[in-house]
């Protein structure tokens, strides 16, 4: 993947993926708030549900790339067919989970192209270590993440969805992987910026998660539910001043 390097004053748009999990008329508004800006804009399963595949073409129709979050699990030969309409529709990026094993993401892998990936989820970022042994998972997060991740990249997958936290081990073992990274926040905590993490527990900072090595960051409801958004966008972006990317 291609490096360039720019500063906030010339960059035309940010590795940013917005997540719109509101209703759609609280959600479009971002498409003209953030056209120019950003990557483009994650839809996940409450909002698809809501609106179809209609939201898609949108989304497109407004300039934006589309990360189609729907986090495939099944069968190889169904996970197949949903990746391969989903592609259809012109999505850039979509999920499917990494313990539906080596058969299954393979499977998903055939139907990539240049500009259309599969991206795999390893460990949400919902859970923590009690959370894993709750599941029967008996191994620590860490030894799960990059096992999962091995599995993941060996069955040709291009990339992983994975925390803030394990970005930087993830990026020294795959250089050239594409890294997606949720759980992204406003602030450190004690800062007068420090927001609500609600049901993410493994977090960091857009600027830590980028650093790391993150290809995409996911911002959610650290802007969207802002109430003062434009000054939320301006810290967010200016975090970023000086930093290089990888083009995606």
């Amino acid at each position: 993947m291609m490096q360039h390097s720019t500063t906030q004053k010339s960059r035309q748009e940010l590795p940013i993926a917005v997540a719109l999990d509101a209703d759609w008329q609280a959600s479009k508004v971002w498409l003209t708030r953030l056209r120019g800006k950003v990557w483009g804009f994650k839809v996940g399963s409450i909002l698809y549900c809501e609106q179809g595949n209609h939201i898609i073409r949108e989304i497109q129709d407004a300039g934006f790339r589309v990360f189609l979050d729907l986090k495939f699990h099944d069968i190889p030969n169904t996970v197949a067919g949903a990746v391969k309409n989903a592609f259809a529709l012109g999505v850039n990026l979509l999920t499917v989970h990494a313990c539906g094993g080596a058969n299954m993401l393979k499977a998903a892998a055939k139907e990539q192209s240049a500009n259309q990936s599969v991206l795999a989820v390893t460990v949400l970022t919902s859970l923590d270590q009690k959370d894993l042994g709750q599941v029967g998972v008996s191994r620590n997060l860490e030894d799960q993440v990059s096992s999962l991740a091995d599995l993941v990249i060996e069955s040709g997958v291009k990339g992983l969805v994975c925390s803030p936290l394990e970005v930087q081990n993830l990026r020294k073992k795959f250089p050239g992987a594409l890294l997606v990274t949720p759980g992204v926040r406003l602030a450190e905590p004690g800062s007068q910026q420090k927001q609500n993490v609600q049901d993410q527990k493994r977090v960091a900072t857009l600027d830590q998660t980028l650093k790391s090595g993150a290809s995409l960051a996911v911002l959610g409801r650290a802007l969207t539910e802002s109430t003062e958004w434009e000054k939320t966008w301006e810290s967010l972006s200016s975090s970023l001043d000086g930093m290089s990317f990888q083009k995606l």
